[in-house]
This record gives C-alpha cells, structure tokens and sequence, in this order.
C-alpha cells in the first residue's frame, strides 16, 4: 500500500495495477487505445496540455520503446508509400502497428515497450476542470477548442456532448469512419496550495 504523503508513487502504481488487473481479466486487452488530458485555467480558461503525446514523435519516447527491440516505422514505411504517423512494431512480425507508447491494457505492446506508467502533472487552485478524452477527439479539435466548448457549459455533460458531436461532425467532413470519441471532464473545486 502507497501512503498518503507520496501521492505521484500511489498514482502510478495504480495505473500499474489497474494495467495488470485487466490483463488477468476476461477482457481482451491485447490492442487498446490511448488518452490525452488537458486542464483549464480560472482566468481566461486556458488550456494546458497535462500529456504531451505519448508517440514515437517523441525523441525520449522513441528512445524508450526502441530500447525494448520495438521496430519504429510507419506503416507506408513497412508498404513503401508516405504519410502516415511513425507506429511501434515487433521484431520480425507486423503487428501491433501501435502510434502510442504508453497506454493501459494493450498487453501485445507491452512487449515492445509501451508501458501504463502515467507521466505526472500537479493541479493547482488555479485550475478550473480538465478533460481526458481519446485521440477521436484530438484528430481535428485542439486542446483550446476542447476547453472552450466544455468551458461554455455549465453542466460537464453537456460539455461532453458538444465536443463529442463536433469531433464526430469533424471526422465524417474529413473521413469515411470514425475513431473512438470519448470525453470525461473533471471539475476542480476548493482546491488547496497543499
């Protein structure tokens, strides 16, 4: 058990056990997806990115993964065409093809590097919500235009609902299908320096 005075150690190891609670579930967990989280500030209801992308763009993260023998290479790379995002795969095989490295559940990854050990940012009273939502989402609204449209809202579902018919509008302008569009918003209310 994790104590109350090491708050970031509780937090990750909590990701780590809901991680290995679900590979030993009936859940399928073999290919899951990932998140990003983005708070508002009080003033004028700025948006701050809580993640920075988890994906092999990242020099310190495509370092890590690629450290676990995952190969890194995009899928037009692997059909030699153009375009596509860099995405993790194994060794002598073309899967998982993920564009994420770190992610709860996903136990094919795990094997090349990506991990649900979360990264650790602090609230402070400053802050008024912040939101977790899936890559559906972020495809085509920026984090400030996700934290305007919830913000205009004084009910969070009704935020919710904005953003995620927006995204949903968004994707079919731009593609014939859609990616999973999930959204949670968490109020921050009387929080102390401490």
């Amino acid at each position: 058990p994790c104590s109350v005075h090491d708050p970031e150690k509780a937090y990750k190891s909590a990701f780590l056990r809901v991680n290995d609670e679900l590979h030993e579930s009936e859940i399928d967990d073999s290919m899951s997806c990932t998140t990003r989280a983005v708070l508002a500030y009080r003033n004028r209801v700025l948006a701050e990115d809580l993640s920075y992308d988890q994906t092999p763009f990242r020099e310190d993260e495509c370092e890590r993964v690629k450290a676990c023998r995952a190969r890194v290479m995009t899928v037009d790379q692997v059909e030699r065409e153009g375009g596509d995002p860099p995405r993790l795969w194994v060794q002598n095989g073309m899967y998982p093809g993920t564009a994420f490295t770190r992610s709860v559940g996903d136990c094919t990854a795990e094997g090349i590097g990506v991990t649900a050990e979360p990264e650790i940012f602090h609230l402070s009273p400053n802050h008024l919500f912040f939101v977790v939502v899936s890559d559906g989402i972020f495809e085509f609204l920026p984090s400030q235009a996700v934290v305007d449209m919830v913000g205009r809202y004084a009910d969070p579902r009704d935020g919710c609902a904005a953003a995620t018919v927006e995204s949903y509008k968004l994707w079919l302008e731009h593609e014939n299908r859609t990616d999973d569009i999930t959204i949670i918003i968490v109020q921050i209310k009387n929080l102390s320096n401490e």
